[in-house]
């Protein structure tokens, strides 16, 4: 465990790089900072890599991606090797077609409490919504 870190914020993907991208851009323009991001990447290709590789180069905060070969649905497998891989005793656990309000992981650190689950929930948006969504939107925070 790292005593920097606030918290373990963990992505689930799947072959959705687009979104992927804006996901990770919602997490760089935090209002805190003191935060890992663990990618449980449950069988990708090479395109999520190459987002990731990106972000990493670009982003002051630390990244590590998880991957484990496509052999159908296997979420839960993906993200216990995730668990395995954070350093932080808090774990925020999202998807990677989620992007994260500029205060979210404030937010959660904020109402953490001992022993407790700490939920929350999302909008789905229409597809044509969804497609206007830029990194622009997101950094006005348009999209909340």
């Amino acid at each position: 465990m790292r005593s920097d870190l606030k918290a373990s914020v963990i992505i689930s993907t799947y072959n959705q790089p687009e979104w992927l991208e804006l996901v990770l851009y919602s997490y760089d323009i935090q209002t805190e900072n003191h935060f890992e991001i663990i990618i449980a990447d449950d069988g990708s290709d090479e395109r999520t890599k190459r987002v990731i590789d990106k972000f990493s180069e670009q982003s002051k905060l630390s990244i590590t991606h998880v991957w484990q070969e496509d052999n159908g649905f296997q979420k839960t497998k993906i993200l216990n090797k995730a668990i395995l891989a954070s350093n932080a005793e808090y774990l925020i656990f999202t998807d990677g077609d989620c992007i994260a309000r500029k205060d979210f992981v404030e937010t959660h650190l904020k109402l953490k409490r001992k022993n407790c689950a700490l939920s929350g929930g999302y909008f789905k948006l229409t597809k044509k919504i969804s497609d206007s969504i830029s990194k622009n939107i997101i950094r006005e925070q348009k999209c909340f």
